[in-house]
């Protein structure tokens, strides 16, 4: 996902494996994303990070971009999964602020770019006997929008109580959603979200859902299946 700030500007909402396949299709280059919001640590979501780290980096426009990420996270990040392919360039050990204008925020954290307020929220995606992971959504308000909002749920498990909660305070909800018959346990399957109040599903758009995935969203009172490519420009979209 891509937000186009009313400046130009650009943040990439996490960077997964076909980052650089994907943002090319839109005709877009590592240099035109001004930040980075990571939230959690899958190659879906990280994989392309070291590709746009290297390609910032020897561009000789040289940029910087921008990288939000929850503190402990964005430690792990580094440690765990880029360090091993960025660590070293020439004889210079690199850490990750040597490729990346690192903000690393706290877990009800919340960070403004470019007008636009985006708060943190913490939502499971893989709970488990040993350990829990969580993977930090986004609330998002443009300010010079007022009331205009929306939620990004990144990935998360079916959790009503906490979806209904964040749905009084946004006016448009993007929802992971599994719609394969094996389930996996770790995103909302879409039986589970067809449980929702009729008043959620009305604003929820859904995403990460499988190929041909034989529903059809409005039927069962949900906005839609999000689409390769689809935009939303939300003052036009919010009063239609």
């Amino acid at each position: 996902m891509v937000i186009t700030a009313p400046s130009g500007k650009r943040i990439l909402i996490d960077c997964g494996s076909d980052a650089r396949f994907s943002l090319a299709e839109t005709n877009l280059r590592p240099i035109d994303l001004d930040a980075v919001y990571i939230s959690h640590l899958h190659a879906d979501h990280i994989g392309g990070l070291e590709w746009l780290a290297l390609n910032n980096y020897f561009n000789l426009n040289k940029k910087k971009p921008r990288l939000f990420c929850e503190a402990k996270l964005m430690k792990r990040l580094w440690e765990n999964s880029l360090k091993g392919g960025l660590e070293c360039i020439g004889d210079k050990r690199m850490q990750l602020a040597d490729y990346f204008d690192c903000i690393p925020m706290e877990v009800d954290g919340s960070f403004t770019w470019e007008g636009v307020t985006f708060g943190l929220e913490e939502m499971l995606h893989i709970p488990g006997a040993c350990c829990n992971s969580y993977s930090y959504g986004l609330k998002v308000d443009n300010a010079s929008d007022r009331g205009k909002s929306f939620f990004i749920s990144t990935d998360t498990v079916f959790n009503p109580q906490r979806l209904e909660g964040i749905a009084e305070g946004v006016d448009v909800i993007f929802h992971d959603c599994e719609t394969s018959e094996q389930r996996t346990t770790v995103h909302a399957h879409y039986a589970e979200l067809c449980t929702l109040p009729d008043p959620v599903k009305q604003k929820v758009w859904l995403y990460h859902y499988g190929p041909q995935p034989g529903y059809h969203p409005p039927d069962d009172g949900f906005c839609g299946f999000v689409v390769k490519g689809q935009e939303f420009s939300f003052p036009q979209y919010l009063n239609n």
